[in-house]
């Protein structure tokens, strides 16, 4: 009936308990570390501090982070269930005050979201899980420079999206950032990339690696980097577009142009990775015309196939039929890069 209940102390614990959690059954006796919380002698003249998490509805009621309470329990909370969360501990981490973690008792989804209006609304009205493509979109804000370290991710991805790449200038980029080669390397060693050797250092992946090699892979890390404090899902549509793109390109007989499908799969959620309009984008990375077309126009030959993996990737089977059989693309071949596409960008994602 969602009517609110207040536990104080051991009423707390009969919720927790009652809710599916437990108890210490005694804190002195089984918790390691755990300091005085009862004393025969001194009774309710015990007390500690106990530190609230900022932002809760119990920060706000006392406006601050720390208080002195007294303490006359033996028991304490101990495991807490998913649907309630601590937000009060003792200096010895005992958990001294809890709450529900959604005010109306469940998780709610908000469905067809797709603008940040309209997940800031919701969010406001308790959702708590969003479902639709507005992280696919740019927040348009003005003056907003991009840091030094995006500043070079965006360098690289100008570097290697050239019809010639100029291997020291990407490499001397590369040097400038370390996190830039962790990732990298984290990426080449990881499941989606399937080396046989491990990859240890900077100077060992590029020999490795040929020119297009470097070139896909120094635009997904880039890409990656870019969208640092953005949603997990962007990445992921990112990576899952490029590789994509990337693999459709035989079946649609563009197999020469599997780069440059890569590398637009990437670009086509660069608006929403940069915030800003994509023809703005688009324009600063010099990518060829026809690239260039593809993304803004959705013009032959590279627009139709960018078409066809957004179809894919929204479930849009209707679409996906259509455009497949325009490309001249067998449905199997379709699903099987679909299929292949999805893992490697789970896979790449996982190991961001």
């Amino acid at each position: 009936h969602q009517v609110p209940v207040l536990g104080v102390c051991r009423g707390a614990q009969l919720i927790n308990v009652a809710e599916g959690g437990s108890l210490w059954q005694d804190l002195a006796t089984l918790r390691d570390g755990s300091k005085v919380h009862r004393s025969q002698e001194l009774y309710d003249g015990l007390s500690h501090d106990v530190s609230v998490v900022e932002g809760t509805e119990l920060f706000e009621l006392f406006g601050d982070d720390t208080h002195h309470v007294n303490s006359v329990h033996h028991q304490g909370l101990k495991a807490v269930p998913d649907h309630l969360r601590v937000i009060a501990t003792s200096p010895d981490g005992v958990a001294e005050a809890i709450e529900r973690a959604s005010k109306h008792g469940v998780a709610l989804l908000a469905e067809k979201v797709e603008t940040h209006e309209e997940r800031v609304e919701a969010e406001q009205a308790g959702f708590e899980f969003f479902q639709g493509y507005y992280f696919c979109r740019p927040e348009m804000l003005k003056n907003r420079a991009p840091s030094p370290t995006k500043t070079n991710y965006l360098r690289l991805l100008r570097e290697v999206g050239q019809q010639e790449v100029e291997f020291e200038r990407v490499e001397a980029i590369i040097r400038q950032e370390l996190a830039f080669s962790v990732r990298l390397l984290r990426y080449l060693n990881s499941a989606g990339f399937g080396w046989r050797y491990q990859v240890d250092t900077l100077n060992h992946a590029l020999r490795l690696l040929g020119v297009k090699q470097l070139r896909k892979w120094v635009s997904a890390v880039a890409t990656v980097g870019l969208a640092e404090g953005k949603p997990e899902e962007l990445v992921t549509t990112a990576l899952f577009r490029a590789r994509l793109a990337e693999l459709l390109a035989d079946p649609v007989g563009l197999n020469q142009a599997d780069l440059q499908l890569f590398f637009g799969g990437l670009l086509s959620v660069m608006d929403a990775v940069m915030d800003q309009p994509l023809e703005k984008v688009v324009d600063s990375m010099g990518v060829s015309p026809e690239l260039a077309a593809g993304l803004l126009r959705r013009e032959p030959p590279f627009g139709p196939v960018l078409d066809l993996v957004v179809a894919q990737e929204r479930g849009d089977f209707a679409q996906m039929e259509s455009l497949a059989s325009r490309l001249g693309a067998p449905a199997e071949r379709v699903q099987e890069a679909y299929r292949a596409a999805s893992n490697w960008a789970s896979a790449l994602a996982t190991a961001a």
